[in-house]
């Protein structure tokens, strides 16, 4: 399979899944107002803000590595993530562009849900809580990285000492982007 037809398939199966979790989350929206249905929608919107910041956030990595002339390989079929890095390939400059197009998708899709006046339901707030969540996850978890590289550290020597942190730094993560996400919820509630 060619390097152009796996991208094609990867990009239509992601975008597909972008618009379903889109048109449903506003049919939602729109169509729920109160009781029980309403604390289920809100759910929905939270689950709906975890798929599409994790989307946006490696097609985003995508980016920034095609931008930086990156060598990569992707994977033949569909997967969340959905190519991989060639370290031995690619210099700490391309890692850098692979590492910062990630989070400046985050930040971009939060400042798309913040836009004009922020969100005006329970639902939307529930999808603005996850992805703000989502954004503090993945500082946590990719920024200490990319600071390493800036300061002169191999990229793979980098990722791998951090990341060799294990449960602890993913629960460090996972703690930190729920309380954003609660944080968020309870100021934009008021």
């Amino acid at each position: 399979m060619s390097t152009a037809h796996s991208l094609a398939r990867q990009a239509l199966v992601h975008g597909g899944v972008v618009v379903l979790l889109v048109y449903l989350l506003q049919l939602i929206d729109a169509r729920v107002t109160n009781g029980a249905g309403l604390y289920l929608a809100a759910a929905w919107a939270f689950i709906t803000g975890l798929i599409l910041s994790h989307i946006i956030h490696e097609w985003c990595h995508y980016f920034g590595a095609v931008l930086g002339r990156s060598a990569l390989t992707l994977k033949p079929r569909v997967h969340p993530l959905f190519f991989d890095f060639e370290f031995d390939h690619n210099a700490p400059r391309q890692f850098l562009f692979l590492s910062f197009g990630g989070l400046i998708g985050n930040v971009i899709l939060l400042g798309i849900l913040t836009l004009p006046q922020g969100p005006h339901s329970l639902v939307m707030i529930s999808m603005l809580s996850a992805v703000a969540g989502q954004l503090v996850f993945v500082l946590i978890l990719e920024l200490p990285v990319s600071l390493g590289v800036l300061a002169g550290r191999d990229p793979l020597e980098a990722l791998t000492a951090h990341f060799g942190q294990g449960g602890p730094l993913f629960l460090r993560a996972a703690v930190g982007g729920v309380i954003t996400a609660a944080l968020i919820f309870l100021v934009y509630q008021r």
